[in-house]
């Protein structure tokens, strides 16, 4: 729930610091007082578009923070955390600090948390925090859209596994239908199609490329290339470590030195000649494997030919393909089981559609799994607000959920979805557009809005409503004002109305009140109590805030209001 919200240099608000209760929260004034800025700034907060214009003129920019309290367990304290924000707990109830500042030039900035976010953020955590109602949702009654969405709030649909489970078949019968579409438009071009995948793989099937081929020819060639230079290299090792007849090799030389040294028996020199020793076994052993090497190295210019024409067909084949060989080799792939789909178009587009036919099946099965679970939730919820318009003065007024079956699948399901009304009793059941007056439309929306809070709200949420009770007034006022204050103890409530009936039931009051001095006008909130409240009720119910007869008839609204709290226990 909202605590509080500080307002600067908005609109008509120079500066305004409001607080709001856990119940009943009322915001009256005369029109054009400037209760649409305090809208404003809430809308701003949930991450409503922000322009120039709502900067009050001559200032740099506007500033609008909102102290929220939720539970520590919340999603809302989630996003904020996700976000990098800090939260202040006690590891029971949260304080969420929501901030927006709008600038002169028409940029803006969200913060949450303490931290700079994306307007997406305040969005998304508004959609925990706050549930607005304005006149213009009346219009949305008339939706059939708007129908479906309700009922599948009511039943909490929207969040069972089988929702997301029929979306996945209903969008994998969308792609097979699209794809068999595609398919059929194409039958000609299927055949060009075909002729091109074959001569790609008859193109790459020539020369048979393989994966790592080009680096191991690359190496093959080089060694052969220089095969001259290496024989010559082992030449010359062999001759200067084995000698010939002019010239003792190295091998000679270093056991004739080992020999003398061992002939002086000297100590001092056991170790050098036991080394030398050492030494002319190891070189020994080298010379062997140089004159293996010699003796092995081939130099067949054939072979060589071979590699140098095989690397140049591998190249050819790149170039002309425009890739590599990892991916001429992919692209075979794909090609091969492609023409292995369409080299039969015909039983290609009956396995398609059989496919489809079975996905279709399993996406009829499943939207009659939801219809199932719609029709039971229709029931109790055209019961729910038929309950809500007695208790809101429309009094034998029957309401209905009609489920019609629709020929194809949507992606909610295969129900349409339209609320009815009998206004009165002997009415038929009409759609409501046709059907119920505005004050009427007023009432149905609070009836249906209450009855889904009923089964989805949470206590630390808020429900905003824009004089949804334009167009009602006497006892219907009442028993509005009635019931928006029995729904207030569940859960934060605050209206925006001009009906005293409905402003005598909240708990707090704020009044908007615009004052012009010397050319200039500024717009004040204030929470008003006992002998201020008697006078806003009496200028709401004669536009006189002294006259005594609606001084009286105020007094005894708020005297009422109280009387039924106590009989209520509250």
């Amino acid at each position: 729930m909202i605590e509080e919200i500080s307002i600067e240099n908005l609109g008509v608000i120079s500066a305004a610091q409001l607080s709001f209760g856990s119940g009943m929260n009322v915001l009256t004034g005369e029109t054009g007082a400037g209760k649409t800025m305090v809208l404003t700034s809430l809308m701003l907060l949930m991450g409503a578009k922000a322009t120039a214009a709502k900067v009050r003129h001559g200032e740099e920019r506007a500033n609008i923070t909102g102290v929220f309290r939720v539970p520590a367990a919340s999603l809302a304290c989630e996003i904020v955390a996700r976000a990098g924000g800090k939260v202040d707990s006690d590891g029971k109830d949260a304080e969420i600090i929501v901030s927006r500042q709008v600038l002169a030039s028409g940029r803006s900035r969200a913060y949450l948390g303490g931290v700079n976010v994306p307007i997406v953020t305040l969005q998304e955590i508004a959609a925990e925090l706050f549930t607005v109602h304005g006149q213009q949702d009346q219009i949305r009654l008339a939706s059939k859209t708007e129908h479906l969405q309700a009922l599948d709030q009511y039943i909490g649909l929207r969040g069972m596994r089988i929702s997301q489970e029929y979306l996945e078949k209903w969008q994998k019968c969308q792609e097979l239908s699209r794809k068999l579409t595609q398919e059929k438009a194409n039958v000609a071009a299927i055949a060009a199609e075909r002729l091109a995948l074959e001569a790609l793989i008859k193109r790459v099937d020539a020369v048979d490329p393989k994966l790592g081929e080009d680096d191991e020819l690359r190496a093959q060639a080089m060694r052969l290339d220089n095969i001259e230079a290496l024989r010559s290299a082992l030449a010359q090792s062999v001759q200067l470590l084995e000698g010939d007849e002019y010239q003792p090799g190295a091998v000679n030389m270093i056991d004739t030195a080992q020999r003398e040294l061992s002939q002086t028996h000297d100590p001092d020199l056991e170790s050098s000649a036991k080394t030398l020793a050492e030494s002319t076994t190891i070189i020994s052993q080298v010379l062997s494997d140089l004159v293996t090497a010699l003796e092995n190295l081939d130099a067949d210019p054939e072979q060589l030919n071979a590699i140098h024409q095989r690397r140049a067909d591998l190249t050819a084949l790149t170039r002309e393909l425009g890739m590599d060989i990892p991916t001429i080799l992919a692209k075979r792939e794909d090609a091969n089981n492609r023409l292995q789909e369409i080299t039969d178009p015909d039983t290609y587009l009956a396995q398609l559609s059989a496919s489809l036919a079975k996905a279709e099946a399993e996406c009829a099965e499943m939207a009659a799994k939801i219809t199932a679970f719609r029709k039971k939730g229709a029931a109790k919820l055209a019961q729910d607000v038929s309950r809500e318009l007695n208790r809101l003065a429309m009094k034998d007024a029957k309401f209905s959920v009609q489920l019609e079956k629709m020929a194809v699948p949507g992606k909610y399901g295969q129900d349409d979805i339209e609320f009815l009304l009998a206004p009165h009793a002997g009415a038929p059941l009409n759609k409501l557009a046709a059907t119920a007056s505005g004050g009427e439309m007023s009432r149905i929306m609070l009836a249906i809005e209450v009855s889904l809070a009923k089964q989805t709200a949470q206590s630390h949420h808020t429900f905003i409503f824009d004089e949804v009770d334009a167009g009602i007034g006497g006892e219907t006022a009442l028993s509005v004002g009635r019931r928006l204050g029995l729904f207030a103890q569940s859960t934060q409530v605050i209206v925006v109305t001009h009906l005293a009936q409905v402003a005598a039931v909240a708990s707090t009051h704020l009044v908007v009140e615009k004052e012009t001095a010397a050319d200039q006008t500024e717009t004040k909130v204030w929470k008003i109590t006992d002998d201020e409240r008697e006078k806003e009720l009496a200028r709401m119910l004669s536009g006189q805030k002294d006259s005594e007869a609606a001084r009286t008839h105020a007094a005894e609204l708020i005297s009422a209001v109280s009387m039924a709290r106590l009989d209520r226990g509250v």
